[in-house]
């Protein structure tokens, strides 16, 4: 099973637990915690991910952190599941993949946009807006610089890719006029 599928899919049983307990955001907050946690510490990450070190010891680490009174029982009984499963390799794609859930269940979408040189924030929020209105959702924008475009944006919904950057335009006119 690809590990995109198998992260949508411990994401997806996560998120079934978490809403039981009306805790969808607060294990989100735990979760993005613990990805922190592993990517500021690299070694941590190897610990957790390698066959050779006993789920003993792999245990203690995740007991440890989710000793922290504001950490959710069902967030630490999660990392455990893992650790058990010998999951923690996909670790990242988890948590992705809940964000992603949690934000379709609360009506909320992230949309990527690449534009040329950097809006200014009258710009970010008309398009925020623009797009709220398309998809039906509250927008959050991540919007990055990309030097490559001459001009325009290019917007990302999920999978969807939608091209409106200069080169972008010169690129569907050249391939009309090939024929």
């Amino acid at each position: 099973m690809h590990d995109s599928t198998l992260a949508k899919r411990y994401a997806s049983a996560l998120a079934e637990l978490a809403t039981e307990g009306d805790r969808l955001e607060k294990v989100g907050e735990d979760l993005g915690l613990f990805l922190e946690l592993i990517n500021m510490t690299p070694s941590l990450s190897a610990l957790l991910a390698s066959p050779t070190v006993s789920k003993g010891d792999q245990h203690k680490i995740i007991d440890s952190f989710a000793s922290n009174d504001q950490v959710e029982a069902v967030t630490g009984n999660f990392l455990r599941v893992l650790i058990d499963k010998r999951r923690m390799g996909i670790f990242s794609g988890i948590v992705a993949s809940y964000n992603r859930m949690v934000e379709e269940r609360s009506g909320r979408i992230t949309i990527q946009l690449a534009s040329a040189k950097p809006l200014n924030k009258k710009h970010e929020e008309g398009l925020a807006t623009s797009l709220s209105s398309l998809t039906g959702k509250e927008v959050q924008l991540d919007v990055s610089t990309d030097s490559t475009l001459l001009g325009g944006v290019v917007v990302r919904v999920g999978s969807v890719m939608m091209d409106y950057s200069v080169r972008g335009h010169l690129n569907r006119l050249k391939s009309q006029m090939r024929g």
